[in-house]
């Protein structure tokens, strides 16, 4: 069966119909009746009403079947159909391309169509992925590109759900995952097919209420959501998270965090190897059977190694495709600043400038446009092109083994300033959204505002959540819940209810971050109610929301409370989602927090020491829950006495820093500025000094003079002329910071009250400011 996106009507919706044949049925029976058993004025009083009624519901039907008309004819824009204009049943998909699984070079001869796939060889992980089709509601399947993923998953939802609807949406179309919706609610079994998830998240997308309606289609109906992912994708999406700490990605975090994950390798095991070589009749196989010491067998069927060599062989000015290599460059750099959508011909063209300039330019002698986009289209060894054309008119993907294959090269220059420039001005609001949530986890700060601001000014109202990340890590905290604040009081009243919680829970965090504990506790323990309800006990959402409870609790004084609120989150994410769960990781975290404050220090030492180890395991060494473990195992060894090993982890957090953050970031000064105090309380103050010189030097210049930091380096700075025997000058430079800090802090800032102290009492004992971390 050819299953495709079609245009034309769809089934009508029933309810509508329903109306007008039994409004009008209504008369006929309540005419018949009166004729027979009524007098004449009742009878015909009775016929007069039910004849009021028959027509207004026959008008309410035909309102209905109006709107089912609308809706249809969007059907077959938004899903998958078979050419009937139908959704298609699992056992009628014979083309494993349709599900979108590569294509590899074809078989075949002048008798036959060519095959375009290789018979389908069982990895040693499709007896787990059919038990989960059979279990588990909503299923993902993360691998590199070409791992087999999307192939492995077909299969099983061949094997385990023949006779379910396939409901693929259109991941280009706004509506498509609500159509899909009402299809599943139409269907009695249905699989929700969502290849490569990614397309579907984010501002717009898919949200957990949203994937409830899919996986909850009403009495006597059944439903699975099937998705795959590429695992540089998975990550991507989980460290621009961490690296921003972004409040308002929480929708796609939870939606994913919701998913019972299998991972399959790229390279494939032995007994997968030999299960290969059994299809001996299969050239292609057999090719890929022995390059398997060097490539996944899916890899080297889709043809992933050679297009990549393609593409880095025509860099060279023999190769007459110079241009070509450029425009796939630029598709490369569009993916990695977060452009998920096909990407239009015309900013392609005007991308591919600087990439080819870059090279070398006319001393090239790049080949014509035409030829260049010819040779970027063009399937390469019979399977894919490096450039692949969508449906919509002039738009392309980029084949997505190459972003793959070189994200992970250190040395890969970042996305420029003129490309991400050219892309939020070419992107929708949605997408722009999106683009700043790439440019925060790439400390990108200022593309990152401009995408989320053009975003806001144009009705997406969780970026407001990304501007206030921006804003909050500045640490202009009063400024973040500002922006909040002022979104949601602007919020048109048709404005989602997810939206508004995604704005609420940012602005409950920020509230609390600028020190307003009981403010912030009273917001989330409001979003905790409404979590519980809207998504669930045992969802990540309401885990997370919980973990915030914990945090104002214990900030508001009651660290007691706060520790058993972690430690149940602790227990039911470790059951309900494992112990390598992220969630899981950030409830030990809470844990931790929790068992210091309570004053069971040696104790929570131990505690941030396995959570750092089980972080860089799961989520790597410069993760931002890593990072932020170690620095707080740093204090807490200090303050066991243990002052070596804490300066050691230390000056490892710091180093760390300037590669997660860059060297102009807040959080690289904070660090910066606590290890000067540490070098002093142990007896090191050539090395405070020469620190807090530089420090406050480049703070000033890249945050500003009036900047928390920059006043806190000062105040570190005159402490240390004090214990150098120079008392006057200390006391100078105290009284100009003093100025300083009741100018642009807030006057019980305890900056402010400890230079109004030593302005009195200039013997007091040294104190370093701490940056409060939330």
């Amino acid at each position: 069966m050819n299953c495709m996106r079609m245009r034309g009507s769809r089934g009508i919706r029933e309810g509508g119909w329903w109306l007008l044949v039994g409004g009008a049925a209504g008369v006929s029976v309540v005419s018949w009746v009166a004729a027979r058993t009524l007098p004449g004025v009742v009878g015909g009083a009775l016929v007069a009403a039910a004849a009021t009624v028959g027509a207004v519901l026959s008008q309410r039907g035909q309102r209905l079947v109006d709107e089912g008309v609308r809706q249809a004819l969007a059907f077959r824009e938004e899903l998958l159909v078979d050419d009937r204009g139908r959704v298609p049943r699992v056992r009628d998909l014979l083309d494993p391309l349709t599900a979108g699984v590569h294509p590899a070079a074809p078989v075949g001869d002048a008798s036959g169509p060519a095959v375009r796939v290789p018979p389908f060889v069982r990895r040693d992980l499709s007896d787990e992925i059919d038990e989960a089709m059979r279990t588990r509601p909503f299923v993902l399947v993360v691998g590199e590109s070409t791992a087999g993923k999307t192939r492995a998953a077909y299969e099983s939802v061949r094997a385990v759900h023949p006779g379910a609807a396939f409901v693929a949406p259109d991941p280009t179309a706004p509506s498509a995952l609500r159509a899909a919706a009402a299809a599943v609610g139409r269907e009695r079994s249905s699989v929700v097919w969502l290849d490569d998830v990614d397309r579907y998240l984010g501002a717009g997308g898919l949200t957990p209420s949203l994937l409830r309606r899919l996986l909850s289609p009403g009495p006597g109906r059944t439903s699975v959501v099937v998705a795959t992912i590429r695992a540089q994708e998975r990550a991507r999406l989980t460290n621009a998270r961490e690296a921003g700490d972004a409040l308002g990605a929480r929708v796609v975090r939870d939606v994913l965090g919701s998913a019972h994950e299998i991972r399959l390798d790229r390279r494939w095991h032995r007994d997968e190897v030999a299960r290969a070589r059994e299809h001996d009749r299969d050239d292609r196989l057999a090719r890929a059977v022995d390059s398997a010491e060097r490539y996944g067998i899916a890899e080297f069927l889709a043809a992933g190694p050679q297009l990549l060599t393609a593409w880095q062989d025509a860099w060279a000015p023999e190769s007459g495709h110079v241009r070509g290599a450029a425009l796939v460059s630029a598709a490369v750099e569009a993916r990695r600043a977060g452009w998920s959508r096909p990407l239009p011909i015309a900013l392609l063209r005007e991308l591919h400038e600087e990439h080819l300039a870059a090279r070398g330019g006319p001393a090239l002698r790049p080949e014509s446009w035409d030829e260049a986009l010819a040779w970027a289209t063009t399937p390469l060894y019979a399977t894919s092109g490096l450039l692949l054309p969508q449906e919509q008119p002039d738009s392309y993907y980029v084949f997505d083994y190459l972003p793959d294959a070189t994200g992970a090269d250190q040395a890969l220059a970042p996305v420029s300033d003129r490309t991400w420039g050219l892309l939020i001005a070419a992107a929708d609001p949605d997408l722009c959204e999106e683009i700043g949530w790439t440019a925060l986890g790439q400390v990108n700060q200022t593309a990152a505002r401009d995408a989320f601001r053009r975003a806001l000014d144009n009705g997406v109202l969780t970026a407001a959540s990304g501007l206030a990340q921006i804003l909050g890590d500045r640490f202009r905290l009063d400024d973040a819940c500002r922006i909040l604040r002022a979104t949601i009081a602007s919020a048109p009243p048709d404005t989602a209810p997810e939206t508004l919680f995604v704005l609420r829970s940012s602005l409950s965090w920020w509230t609390g971050a600028a020190g307003n504990s009981e403010e912030a506790l009273s917001l989330v323990t409001a979003l905790s109610s409404e979590a519980r309800v809207r998504y669930g006990d045992d969802q990540v959402i309401t885990f997370d929301i919980a973990l915030n409870v914990a945090r104002w609790t214990g900030t508001a004084g009651r660290p007691e409370e706060a520790l058993a609120l972690a430690r149940d989150v602790q227990q039911r994410a470790l059951r309900v989602l494992g112990v390598d769960h992220p969630m899981t990781l950030h409830a030990r975290f809470e844990v931790a927090v929790w068992t210091r404050t309570s004053g069971r220090t040696a104790q929570a030492a131990g505690l941030w020491r396995d959570l750092a180890t089980d972080t860089r395991r799961v989520l790597g060494g410069l993760d931002r829950t890593t990072n932020f473990a170690l620095w707080n195992l740093s204090g807490t060894l200090s303050a066991l006495g243990e002052s070596a090993e804490g300066i050691r982890v230390l000056t490892q957090v710091v180093h760390d820093r300037v590669t997660i953050y860059g060297d102009d970031h807040p959080w690289t000064f904070a660090g910066r500025l606590e290890l000067a105090s540490r070098y002093g309380e142990t007896g090191r103050p050539a090395e405070a000094q020469a620190l807090l010189t530089g420090t406050v030097e480049h703070s000033a210049l890249a945050l500003g003079s009036d900047h928390e930091l920059t006043l806190a380096g000062r105040h570190q700075q005159a402490l240390w002329t004090a214990s150098s025997g120079r008392a006057e000058d200390a006391a100078d430079q105290l009284r100009a910071l003093l100025v300083d800090c009741e100018r642009h802090l807030r006057p019980e800032h305890p900056l402010t009250e400890d230079c109004r102290a030593r302005a009195a009492d200039p013997t007091r004992p040294p104190w370093y400011y701490q940056l409060p971390s939330w």
